[in-house]
């Protein structure tokens, strides 16, 4: 991942320093970023408990309370020494999966969380086909039972093909990407949520909505 910048004339949030006119400052390197992005979504999404820190019933914690928490809480304290407000503010907005929401000081993950939340989502009802990217293993599961949420609240559909296959890879070298016939999902009652620009959420996908198949190296 790479690093996040500011700008020195206006303060914008960049990844590359050429794009500001007047000069740029490092905020975060790639590696860090890479740490805290996913310390971040783990502590929203899954184990908000393990730093004590309580969520509100939509998912939101003030940015200040979680950076305090995740510099005198977290087992390797060196390791988030240098953390600021400035540095998650940054991550949130740089994100490129849209995972993070800021408002009025707080943060929240839009979507992914294990932890009982209540978010309200608007209704996708233009999508025509979605898409979700998985290992072979699990699709042989899938194709007798469908997509499930597991451990999630709620099943993840990619928009693009290309970003299903980059979330299958997580789960290993063979990576198979499912095409979802969205219609047919909301023939059969299934509402389709937009988590952010590139992520739809679904209760349940029936293999019967599946509507193609494909490998990717």
């Amino acid at each position: 991942m790479k690093p996040i910048y500011e700008c020195v004339e206006d303060g914008s949030l960049v990844e590359e320093p050429a794009e500001c006119g007047s000069g740029a400052k490092l905020l975060i390197d790639g590696n860090r970023r890479v740490m805290l992005s996913k310390l971040v979504s783990g502590l929203l999404r899954h184990f908000p408990s393990e730093l004590g820190l309580s969520l509100d019933k939509e998912g939101w914690v003030d940015v200040e309370t979680l950076v305090n928490a995740i510099r005198e809480r977290w087992r390797n304290k060196e390791a988030y020494s240098w953390l600021r407000v400035e540095h998650v503010v940054a991550v949130a907005l740089m994100d490129p999966k849209g995972r993070f929401e800021l408002r009025d000081g707080r943060i929240r993950a839009r979507y992914g969380h294990s932890v009982k939340v209540d978010i309200s989502y608007e209704e996708d009802t233009k999508s025509a086909k979605l898409y979700h990217g998985t290992s072979l293993q699990a699709y042989r599961a899938i194709m007798r039972e469908g997509i499930k949420p597991g451990g999630r609240l709620w099943v993840h559909l990619s928009t693009t093909p290309e970003d299903a296959a980059e979330t299958g890879r997580r789960h290993g070298r063979d990576v198979v990407v499912l095409t979802i016939d969205a219609g047919c999902l909301r023939a059969r009652g299934l509402k389709i949520y937009v988590a952010s620009e590139k992520v739809r959420l679904v209760r349940y996908v029936p293999t019967e909505c599946i509507s193609h198949v494909s490998r990717h190296a």
